[in-house]
C-alpha cells in the first residue's frame, strides 16, 4: 500500500463528509497542537486494509485513518468551531440542514470523548440553536429545539428526530 496515497484518500474523504476543502483538513493537521503522525498511524491500523482488491482495501484503510484523524484533539478543536459557526450561521431554510451539522459535531466529539464529554464542553448552547419562533401554544409542552421556516422542528431528546409542527400539536393534544 501506498502511505501518501491513503492519506490522501483520508484527507479527501474527511473533506468530502464534513464539506471542508482538502487544504483546511491539511491545515487543521499540520497546526494541530499535538499533530498526528499520519505515517504512523497508518502502520497502526494496517488491520483495516482488507478487501477483495485495492480499491477496497484503499477504502476501508482511509475511513480507518479519517477516523484516526479526526479524533485528533487537536484536529478535532480546529475543525468543531468550524461546524459550530455553521450551526449558528443556518439560514432556517431546512432543518434537515441544522440536523446535518450537529450530526458531524457529534460525530467528532465522539471520536473524542475526553475532550467533548457533553454539550456543555463543546462550546454550543443546545438551548440558543438558530430558529424561527417556536409557536407560543406550544412553548413548555413539547421539546422543540429549533424550526425551519417550513414548520419542520428538531425534537427529540437528543434533537435527533424532525417533526411538523402540526404533527406535533397532534401529540400534544392526545397527551392533554
Amino acid at each position: 500500500m501506498d502511505t501518501g496515497l491513503l492519506i490522501q484518500k483520508a484527507i479527501k474523504k474527511i473533506a468530502t463528509v464534513y464539506g471542508f476543502d482538502v487544504a483546511d483538513i491539511e491545515k487543521a493537521i499540520s497546526g494541530s497542537v499535538c499533530p498526528p503522525d499520519l505515517s504512523k498511524l497508518v502502520d497502526e491500523g494496517i488491520y483495516c486494509f482488507r478487501g477483495p482488491d485495492d480499491e477496497v482495501k484503499y477504502e476501508n484503510a482511509s475511513l480507518c485513518l479519517s477516523n484516526k484523524i479526526l479524533a485528533n484533539t487537536g484536529v478535532a478543536a480546529t475543525l468543531l468551531p468550524v461546524i459550530f459557526s455553521k450551526v449558528r450561521q443556518w439560514d432556517r431554510e431546512d432543518v434537515n440542514e441544522l440536523l446535518f451539522f450537529l450530526r458531524q459535531a457529534v460525530s467528532i466529539m465522539e471520536l473524542n470523548p475526553d475532550s467533548y464529554a457533553g454539550q456543555i464542553s463543546c462550546c454550543m448552547n443546545m438551548n440558543n440553536l438558530p430558529s424561527e419562533d417556536i409557536p407560543a401554544d406550544l412553548s413548555g409542552k413539547y421539546r422543540i429545539w429549533a424550526m425551519d421556516k417550513k414548520g419542520m422542528c428538531l425534537v427529540g431528546i437528543d434533537a435527533d428526530q424532525i417533526m411538523h409542527v402540526d404533527d406535533i400539536r397532534k401529540s400534544v393534544k392526545v397527551l392533554q
